[in-house]
């Protein structure tokens, strides 16, 4: 090769290492810029279909979801009748209370409480979470405390189903407890037995715009460092607001400074629709910047 020639491969071989380390600068600032949502593809699946894709075939859809079996419910003589996708846990009548018209049981558990006499860093007492609870983290646990059957449900076709026994068979095997029903198994994510320990405080109130908040009979603690959360988190995060008792969403826009809350649903999409990663969750729950879930509320 000619001295003109290896110079000019020098040149290009040059120009392509700056080509890429400019694209990965770009690539880590970007990731590192503050209210930058990705529009990045799925990460898992949620269900027999990909996340985000919608609520059809999803953890939750228990028609034709991979939990299809429970769409079958035995209401008269013992005959199985199908149901509908929404009907274990919506009914258009008949429902347990008008809000989200929900008709599910709720549980047994009058409270759910996490270690005790625990407080956050700042202060923050943990929340006990009442089966009165108008947020939607006591219907989370209506399942997934073990102590109601999936398919112990309040009205359909026209009738009050007999209720499944509400003790179950439980057993705990590598830190994953299991209770066996008298028709599917339900795996236990958290809440067993009214116990919330090891699990991330819901039901509790939200620090908005560095602010304390009011929720469910919980205050910020007074060591609150307000630097330390994302004044107002972005969609696809859900906060939660009460007032005079009742919870409803804060608005897209952000969130209501003094009353502000976190429910389970603040990072789980039930639904499938704007979660990106596996577990339902509405953010990445490995790598880094502004999708990684815990980058979402906590600024470290």
């Amino acid at each position: 090769m000619s001295w003109d020639g290896w110079r000019d491969m020098t040149k290009t071989s040059r120009w392509l290492d700056s080509a890429v380390a400019v694209a990965i600068v770009t690539l880590v600032v970007v990731a590192r810029s503050p209210g930058i949502i990705w529009a990045l593809p799925a990460n898992g699946t949620c269900g027999s279909v990909p996340c985000g894709s919608g609520f059809d075939g999803s953890w939750h859809d228990f028609v034709d979801g991979p939990a299809g079996l429970l769409g079958v419910f035995e209401v008269v003589n013992g005959i199985p009748v199908p149901v509908g996708q929404c009907t274990l846990c919506h009914t258009p009548h008949v429902a347990l209370q008008t809000a989200l018209l929900w008709n599910h049981h709720l549980s047994n558990n009058s409270q759910f409480t996490w270690e005790a006499n625990a407080t956050t860093m700042a202060g923050t007492s943990y929340a006990t979470i009442a089966n009165t609870w108008t947020g939607p983290t006591a219907k989370c646990l209506s399942c997934h405390d073990g102590s109601v059957n999936a398919v112990t449900i309040n009205w359909f076709e026209g009738v009050t189903p007999p209720a499944f026994p509400n003790n179950e068979t439980c057993t705990t095997t590598n830190g994953v407890t299991t209770c066996q029903g008298p028709q599917q198994p339900v795996n236990v994510i958290v809440g067993y037995a009214g116990s919330m320990m090891h699990s991330h405080p819901s039901a509790m109130p939200y620090p908005c715009t560095g602010t304390r908040s009011t929720y469910n009979g919980v205050t910020t603690g007074a060591a609150i460092v307000g630097t330390e959360w994302v004044g107002k988190p972005v969609l696809p995060i859900r906060l939660y607001q009460e007032t005079n008792g009742v919870v409803s969403r804060s608005p897209s826009a952000g969130c209501v400074a003094g009353s502000a809350g976190v429910e389970c649903t603040s990072c789980h999409d039930v639904h499938n629709r704007e979660n990106i990663d596996v577990n339902l969750l509405r953010g990445y729950i490995s790598g880094g910047g502004s999708n990684y879930i815990c980058n979402e509320c906590h600024s470290k």
